[in-house]
């Protein structure tokens, strides 16, 4: 129901009606001196007050601030109305009573239904039950003292009677009030104990369930290489290892079979407990392809860690599609083979190239375009063997980094920034181009999540 519109028309009507025997005075004086004094007195008072309701119903459905200036107003309106009637009552001029009639009308039925809908406003939400007749009570309470003290002012009949009336509605109401709030403060603090019990509760398992991920991050940390074993064999290098959960769906992997050692960043289905699931599977599967079936050759220990990867999913019959991309190398000196699922291999070549230009942007070697694990058409990985010189540099890396978002307007990072970034600090030490990319990626990603796991890995030959 609009009240609004509703209020606009009534209060056309009802001013009209209410303006009429001014017009009749005008049109025939005598006409209107023949009318009744009670249908004169019915049709000015009845048609002022429904023009007051009408007030109040236009703004009664308004936001609190607009209800608070059409309350504000009314009230400064209904006292000017009444600071007048006072005056010409103790000057003795004519009007004292109509000044006093309107300001107590304007008051009591255009600004008291609007006082009453704020204070129900802010009550319903405390009280559950009867807020609504307590508030109509309130009003007509303050509705019948209000008009008995203006009928004795007046010394109209009936005033006293309307004020006892008011008053006991009032007491009513002010007991029924206190009832209601009593019942109320109980159920909330039974509400409030439950909620403590159950957030204790929550508070509880939230405390055991990290507990156990804080556990498997220190079985994951385990399974992960040290540093320093990495650092004994690559001693240029280092690892940009942030997982963006306590545990994660990235790991690097290292291993040393005779003059060869392997390296590789592998990026598993999903992230958190999840993706560390299928890490610890997949990482054992790199394990026994190099240990246990003797394999050097990075395509075809992605082609055994695949076969492997997908008999362990499949041992209850299930259909699971879970698996890694990887960027895999075995370094002897400065021989380098290469085979990579989904993720590619950068490699950057000394400051100036032996035909004597600068070398401005790292070579790509594209991996192939399947993951370690269920697959359509599956295919043989594919090795490739590149020859370095001394400063030249290697980067294998998940897709974390170059997806995270920030900057400006919120985008991803992309991989051609992240090239940019490589090319322009290829001239610092390794180390200081991890502590590049680290101030980088903080500086991009500024108080936005990060998305996924991150795992770059940096090699100076």
């Amino acid at each position: 129901m609009n009240l609004n519109k509703i209020g606009k028309i009534s209060l056309v009507i009802f001013g009209v009606i209410f303006l009429l025997p001014i017009i009749i005075i005008f049109i025939s004086e005598s006409f209107f001196s023949e009318l009744p004094d009670f249908l004169k007195a019915f049709v000015m008072i009845g048609s002022f007050i429904m023009s007051c309701v009408s007030i109040s119903l236009i703004f009664y459905n308004s936001s609190s601030i607009k209800r608070r200036k059409a309350i504000k107003i009314i009230s400064i309106s209904t006292g000017s109305f009444f600071t007048i009637g006072c005056f010409f009552k103790f000057m003795h001029w004519p009007g004292a009573a109509a000044s006093i009639i309107i300001s107590s009308f304007l008051f009591s039925f255009g600004c008291l239904p609007l006082i009453i809908k704020s204070r129900y406003d802010n009550r319903k939400t405390l009280l559950t039950g009867t807020v609504i007749f307590l508030s109509l009570a309130d009003l007509l309470s303050v509705i019948f003292i209000l008009m008995g003290l203006l009928f004795k002012t007046l010394h109209w009949p009936g005033g006293n009677y309307l004020v006892i009336a008011g008053t006991i509605i009032l007491v009513i109401t002010f007991i029924f009030w206190n009832i209601s709030f009593r019942k109320e403060v109980k159920l909330r603090v039974i509400t409030e104990e439950k909620l403590k019990e159950t957030l204790s509760e929550v508070e509880e398992k939230q405390k055991e369930i990290t507990d156990s991920i804080n556990y498997a991050k220190r079985i994951q940390e385990a399974i992960l290489p040290s540093f320093d074993f990495i650092k004994t064999h690559l001693p240029n290098s280092f690892i940009y290892y942030q997982p963006k959960d306590i545990v994660a769906g990235d790991f690097y992997w290292a291993e040393k079979v005779g003059k060869d050692f392997f390296i590789a960043a592998a990026d598993c289905t999903g992230h958190g407990v999840p993706g560390a699931l299928v890490s610890v599977v997949c990482c054992n599967a790199l394990n026994r392809t190099v240990n246990e079936f003797k394999l050097t050759d990075p395509g075809k220990i992605l082609d055994k860690t695949r076969e492997l990867v997908l008999e362990s999913f499949s041992k209850n019959g299930g259909d699971i599609k879970d698996g890694m991309d990887i960027s895999l190398i075995s370094i002897n000196e400065t021989t380098v083979k290469w085979a990579g699922a989904n993720n590619p291999l950068w490699y950057i070549k000394s400051s100036v190239s032996s035909s004597g230009f600068e070398n401005k942007e790292p070579v790509e070697i594209k991996a192939s375009k399947q993951p370690i694990g269920k697959t359509d058409n599956p295919e043989p990985f594919t090795t490739h063997t590149i020859e370095l010189q001394k400063g030249d540099s290697l980067y294998l890396f998940t897709d974390g980094f170059a997806d995270q978002f920030g900057g400006p307007k919120g985008k991803k990072f992309k991989y051609k920034q992240l090239e940019d970034l490589l090319v322009s600090s290829k001239n610092l030490s390794i180390n200081e181009q991890h502590l590049v990319l680290k101030k980088a990626l903080n500086s991009w990603k500024g108080n936005l999540e990060q998305v996924d796991d991150i795992c770059i890995i940096g090699i100076r030959v």
